[in-house]
């Protein structure tokens, strides 16, 4: 698998996350499985403009490792998952990242969100 920038992969369970995400930052993570050869196995990218501990608990039960980032802003975070979901192809997103309602922040790796102005 290429290198995707985050940190993992880790058990995707309450007491891992609270561990190993600390604080109240935006994030980009990743949700998968490690294989019997050891790779960590890419099923889905998401991320969260605020709180990504509480974000990856949402995901609890469907996936069993997970792999993070934490950023200073949400749009980094926005930022991280058009690449992630660019890079791999992620098979449990069915369409690009959303940007957060009232933004204009636009994909580099497409023209899901060109700019208009």
């Amino acid at each position: 698998m290429k290198s995707a920038g985050l940190l993992g992969p880790y058990r995707l369970s309450v007491d891992v996350i609270d561990r190993t995400v600390t604080g109240n930052s935006p994030g980009g993570f990743a949700l998968g499985y490690v294989d019997a050869n050891g790779r960590f196995c890419l099923s889905r990218v998401g991320r969260a403009d605020s709180n990504l501990a509480g974000g990856l608990r949402a995901f609890i039960g469907t996936d069993l490792m997970f792999k993070f980032r934490l950023f200073d802003t949400a749009e980094q975070a926005f930022l991280k998952e058009c690449e992630l979901f660019h890079a791999f192809n992620p098979p449990n997103n069915r369409s690009h990242p959303a940007r957060t309602p009232g933004t204009r922040w636009t994909c580099p790796h497409c023209v899901t969100f060109a700019r208009t102005w």
